[in-house]
């Protein structure tokens, strides 16, 4: 009776199973990327129920969130409905009760919209947008991590690259029944906490269970904790489904703890759920990497200058400082180091291919009436023979609106000796075209007439000619 008993007490104590052959915590990760890199491009459509219990409150607080991803390689598209506050865990969560928020990386700009609840007016949304790549480094784990991107909401890489750099890490000798497969144990310790993951090699070496913990002098989202700040993520019941030949963990549970400094601690317990995943989708059919937005939604810009959304109107990235335009769609910057010189298009300029052939081209666009714009056409009057000897053609813009006779008396009174011309277009249109930012602007391209550099003083000329004439005798 006895040795019975023993054999069944046997059968309930946690497995642990050898490892016949025993990889290193790097081809672990290796694996486990492998599998990984195939989600590069996918669209996923996920809920998420959260129960949670804060040290200040009574009672339970009850949350649902349904979350989308997007996803490309380069591009990212986070969608969310948020309801909070619910009365219980299964109460009604209609769509016009929702917080409505977005995040978007589209390869240059980075989006945030959010639209609060209980509200229809699209005046009522805000868009943020901004050049900064940085704005969306925290994007895809703002969920707490879908188990599977494999990223912890702390951290801003995924996990594997996150291990890779831990000034720790082992594999366990023996492997540990995750569910009914027998799973490597990676234990690390990395800047931004203890890790521990569990490997499952029946699903493409994703991770079966994960615990997560962060402590004093962790980095969490970038920042150092404190010494009474803590924060633990684990994630637990893993359920996974093979789509098109890539192990996806399609189900979780995540419990999560977490006390701030002078604050309240919670507790939560989050069941995720993918309910919908395509891969590789046709995203441009899809636009899935356009703003969110309304008619009459505020827009922010990281200048902190505000507008009002619009049809017809796109945001540019000035690449000579970084920053946002709000302009019409048709508008284009054209002019940016490294590019030819665009045509004179709405330009009215007499000058010729026989002038600027094998010659470097210095635009000034100018206002006549402003005293820096007089200024700076003084000195490239009294330089421009100069210039000429060493291989450069000065071309003057006056860049606001002005009679033809009124510029022609002017260039006479301060004895201009290069061709001065007009924007006959439509000016603002043409000086975005152009890239002038302000005025005076000089524009200095090559003997091939690519730009080479723009928005520099007169009294950088010089230089900027001799880099020029260097870069042309090198071999």
């Amino acid at each position: 009776m006895c040795k019975q008993i023993s054999i069944s007490l046997l059968f309930l104590l946690p497995l642990k199973v050898a490892a016949a052959t025993h990889p290193t915590a790097l081809e672990l990760l290796d694996k486990y990327a492998a599998n990984q890199d195939k989600l590069g491009s996918f669209i996923a459509k996920t809920e998420q129920t959260i129960t949670s219990h804060w040290s200040n409150k009574e009672g339970p607080n009850f949350h649902r969130w349904v979350i989308e991803f997007r996803l490309d390689g380069k591009r990212k598209h986070l969608g969310l409905y948020i309801w909070d506050d619910l009365p219980a865990k299964d109460a009604p969560t209609p769509i016009e009760n929702a917080l409505h928020y977005c995040e978007l990386w589209d390869g240059k700009r980075y989006f945030e919209y959010s639209k609060p609840m209980k509200t229809s007016d699209p005046a009522d949304g805000t868009l943020y947008v901004s050049a900064d790549p940085s704005k969306a480094k925290y994007t895809l784990n703002i969920c707490e991590g879908l188990p599977f991107l494999g990223v912890r909401y702390s951290d801003s890489e995924r996990i594997d690259s996150v291990l890779r750099q831990a000034g720790f890490i082992s594999v366990r000798d023996e492997l540990e029944q995750v569910g009914s497969v027998a799973c490597y144990v990676i234990d690390a310790k990395a800047t931004s906490g203890t890790y521990t993951v569990w490997l499952d090699p029946d699903h493409g070496y994703s991770i079966a269970k994960a615990d997560v913990r962060v402590g004093p002098n962790d980095f969490y989202r970038g920042r150092q904790f404190k010494d009474n700040q803590r924060d633990a993520l684990s994630i637990k019941n893993v359920r996974f489904e093979q789509v098109d030949n890539v192990w996806i963990p399609m189900e979780a549970d995540l419990y999560r703890t977490s006390t701030r400094q002078d604050g309240p601690s919670v507790e939560s317990v989050i069941h995720q759920k993918i309910t919908q995943i395509t891969l590789n989708p046709d995203h441009d059919a899809l636009a899935s990497f356009v703003p969110v937005t309304e008619k009459g939604t505020e827009i922010i810009l990281d200048s902190g200058v505000r507008y009002t959304w619009q049809e017809g109107m796109q945001f540019v990235v000035d690449e000579w400082d970084g920053s946002i335009k709000y302009v019409p769609k048709d508008w284009a910057i054209l002019v940016a180091v490294g590019k030819p010189l665009p045509k004179l298009d709405g330009i009215e300029l007499t000058l010729t291919a026989e002038q600027t052939e094998n010659r470097a081209i210095l635009l000034c666009f100018l206002d006549m009436d402003q005293r820096p714009s007089r200024h700076c056409i003084t000195q490239l009057a009294q330089k421009a023979a100069e210039l000429k000897e060493r291989g450069v053609i000065v071309v003057a813009v006056q860049a606001t609106q002005v009679e033809e006779k009124t510029l022609s008396d002017w260039t006479k009174k301060y004895n201009i000796p290069f061709p001065v011309g007009t924007i006959t277009a439509d000016v603002e249109k043409t000086r975005f075209a152009w890239g002038v930012r302000s005025l005076p602007w000089l524009i200095l391209g090559d003997k091939k007439h690519v730009v080479r550099v723009e928005g520099f003083a007169v009294s950088e000329l010089d230089g900027e000619v001799e880099r020029i004439k260097a870069g042309e005798v090198q071999p």
